[in-house]
């Protein structure tokens, strides 16, 4: 399972995920995990992706889900997310992605 240290950080992956209408990363947020290699490379896609839409969304002054800023809730979450990944196995997938950006 995806283990968030603060709740939320499901609460803000979440909320990314409705705004952008990514229906595929709120299923593996819901199920709680990435059930294959497919799976776990769109869940680190999709996270890039909501580090872009957060950052557009300061620049354009939309108010941050919570106090702390969004960099400081994508960092959280990236740690959550990519120490989920390699507790699976999936950490060369993770790295392969990240790497891309």
């Amino acid at each position: 399972m995806i283990t968030f240290k603060f709740p939320e950080e499901k609460e803000y992956v979440s909320h990314y995920a409705r705004k952008m209408n990514d229906s595929r990363a709120l299923n593996i947020l819901e199920a709680g995990e990435a059930g294959s290699e497919d799976e776990a490379e769109y869940l680190s896609r999709f996270f890039w992706r909501m580090v872009d839409k957060s950052i557009e969304d300061e620049e354009q002054g939309e108010p941050s889900l919570f106090v702390e800023s969004n960099e400081f809730w994508n960092e959280k979450i990236m740690y959550s997310i990519s120490g989920y990944l390699e507790r699976q196995g999936y950490e060369s997938i993770w790295e392969k992605v990240s790497d891309e950006q």
